[in-house]
């Protein structure tokens, strides 16, 4: 099974300069249920595979823009993890520094980080019994543990960025065993661009 994970949007919602711990976290919640200005990022293709997107107004219009041939479904699961509100009045700059270091430490998120891994657990779970290769249309601090929960489970994963999830970026999750693993490559079997790949293909490894 293959997961094909797109990253959410943001609407366009002006930001002050500076703001409160509650105001910022209450800013971000709304720009995910705010419209897009406009959508980033390579149209993909459904190909009957199983579409499921965020309940938030942006990773719904997200999937509307990128992936056209969709038939998206609501998924709960996928809905952006809250962010928990802390400090004082701060800079906006300084706010999104504090949310990345302390998301390092699990700080950041009003979920533990043993019920986010429940949630991914139970959503994968979900997807694995279904069956098939599917796309799921989410947020970053989502993504993220999901991301942790499949890797877990011996899943490749392979981005289009560095660093943090960021808008748009999109991301294929693949099970380590239809992967070459015999070089830097590390092709996909179904498609190997190498010579050790196309060989392991051949031989049905």
């Amino acid at each position: 099974m293959r997961i094909w994970i797109i990253c959410s949007g943001e609407g366009a919602i002006e930001l002050p300069p500076r703001a409160a711990g509650e105001t910022y976290a209450a800013l971000c919640e709304k720009r995910l249920d705010s419209p897009l200005a406009a959508v980033q990022g390579h149209a993909v293709a459904a190909n009957g595979r199983a579409v499921r997107t965020s309940p938030r107004a942006a990773a719904r219009t997200t999937a509307e823009k990128l992936i056209p041939d969709a038939a998206a479904q609501t998924e709960q699961l996928l809905d952006e993890i809250p962010l928990r509100p802390f400090g004082g009045t701060l800079p906006l700059w300084l706010w999104r520094f504090l949310v990345w270091l302390r998301g390092l430490f699990g700080l950041a998120s009003a979920e533990s980080r043993k019920e986010s891994r429940q949630k991914a657990d139970e959503l994968i779970d979900r997807l694995e019994r279904a069956g098939g290769d599917c796309v799921l249309v989410s947020h970053p601090r989502r993504i993220a543990a999901l991301c942790d929960a499949l890797r877990v489970r011996g899943y490749c994963v392979q981005r289009t960025g560095l660093g943090r999830i960021k808008p748009f970026e999109q991301l294929l999750l693949s099970r380590r065993d239809e992967h070459c693993g015999g070089c830097a490559h590390n092709c996909l079997l179904s498609n190997p661009g190498c010579n050790i790949g196309r060989d392991k293909a051949a031989r049905g490894v």
